[in-house]
């Protein structure tokens, strides 16, 4: 049986604010790789938040963008005395806390991997040049990959460190402006990695065969993340689709039940 990566999606976020210290630090003691999301403050540094603006995770009516990352770091989460974090926080609690798994235990010998959503609007140069910076201060090379670039971005980042991994999402519908059909992509060089995100029907044995033949990592979404995209396994079923990618070979999953995926696995 070939090795799993579980992805907790913005952390633990069923017991911890999301994206926040304690879901992400959770993660890794329970042996979990983590999904999370990069955004430049006003200041140009990153922030983990999902949203451009506070209004969902503080009710903050603030963006991002005009937020130094000082302030950014003093807000806090609705109905918790958890702060927002930066880049740096995580990182530096990965450094203690993202370790190998056990000989006998899953996962790859640097620790568990770190999917890193460098989202749209981020992907400056300033935010491209930040983000290789980071990269070599923590040496992210075999433990992280960012994620959700334009392909211009991909371009871009691969110029200014090629050692870094970059996935593309790619999806059977372009959602949204980053995200990709396979044949778009599949001669595209500078992808490392391919970020599958079915909209409502992408996996297959064939698709799965075709990214691994490219000589690709072959990560998926779970039904469950995208249920606000109305996909039908979104609330109930999703966990059909989990049997799916396994039995289709996939290498990683994306979820918001990270531990219900485990029990599913053994």
């Amino acid at each position: 049986l070939q090795y799993m990566e579980i992805f907790a999606h913005r952390g633990m976020l069923d017991e911890y604010p999301q994206n926040s210290l304690p879901a992400m630090r959770e993660s890794f003691r329970r042996g979990f790789g983590i999904e999370t999301d990069l955004r430049l403050t006003k200041d140009n540094d990153f922030l983990i938040i999902h949203d451009d603006t506070f209004l969902k995770d503080a009710n903050v009516r603030r963006r991002v963008m005009d937020t130094t990352l000082a302030e950014a770091e003093a807000i806090k989460y609705l109905h918790s005395d958890e702060h927002l974090i930066s880049l740096r926080t995580l990182l530096e609690m990965a450094a203690k806390e993202n370790h190998p798994p056990s000989p006998s235990g899953y996962g790859e010998a640097s620790g568990h991997q770190m999917a890193l959503q460098l989202k749209a609007t981020s992907q400056s140069e300033t935010g491209l040049q930040l983000l290789a910076r980071y990269w070599q201060e923590f040496n992210l090379y075999d433990s992280a990959f960012t994620f959700d670039l334009t392909k211009e971005a991909a371009t871009r980042l691969k110029e200014i460190d090629s050692n870094i991994k970059i996935a593309l999402i790619v999806s059977e519908f372009k959602f949204e402006p980053t995200i990709y059909l396979w044949d778009e992509v599949k001669n595209f060089k500078q992808m490392d990695i391919v970020w599958a995100a079915e909209y409502v029907k992408l996996y297959s044995k064939e698709f799965f065969d075709d990214v691994k033949a490219s000589g690709r990592t072959a990560y998926a979404m779970s039904p469950d993340v995208h249920w606000i995209l109305g996909h039908p396994l979104g609330y109930v079923g999703y966990e059909k689709t989990w049997d799916d990618l396994i039995a289709f070979g996939a290498e990683g999953i994306c979820t918001d039940y990270p531990e219900k995926l485990r029990k599913q696995l053994i």
